[in-house]
């Protein structure tokens, strides 16, 4: 989280665990945001905005969830607003073990539909409550 903020060209400094730096979401006279590398987490006490990496990238950013995870995955330097690199996992990604080709896929969708009406039939009875008995 600590290199992420970095990225975006905000000055970290530290303060125990913590590191503490200028908000970029608003005009911060005095720093007011908090770093918390062991939870990887951040939040401002200016503003009241704070989460995890991907909070951080929507915030900074303006773009929506899956954006920000997207833009993460594929280089998160870039996610942060930075042309600098960023270390990388070696990892390996392993193939999906299932592909599926488009009619495939549309008898996939078919199946899940089919299944999520006749769900949502069966217990549209048992959901609702029952009236009390007057025997």
């Amino acid at each position: 989280m600590r290199r992420l903020v970095e990225a975006a060209g905000i000055e970290l400094k530290r303060s125990g665990k913590d590191w503490l730096g200028r908000c970029p979401c608003h005009a911060d006279g005095e720093p007011s945001l908090v770093v918390t590398p062991a939870k990887n987490l951040w939040h401002c006490f200016g503003c009241s905005a704070a989460g995890g990496p991907i909070e951080w990238v929507m915030k900074l950013r303006v773009v929506s969830f899956r954006h920000a995870g997207e833009l993460l995955k594929a280089d998160p330097a870039a996610a942060a607003g930075s042309s600098e690199p960023v270390r990388r996992g070696t990892v390996r990604v392993l193939a999906a073990p299932v592909a599926l080709d488009p009619v495939d896929q549309a008898l996939l969708n078919q199946v899940i539909d089919y299944y999520h009406e006749t769900f949502k039939t069966s217990i549209s009875g048992e959901a609702r409550p029952r009236p009390p008995r007057t025997d």
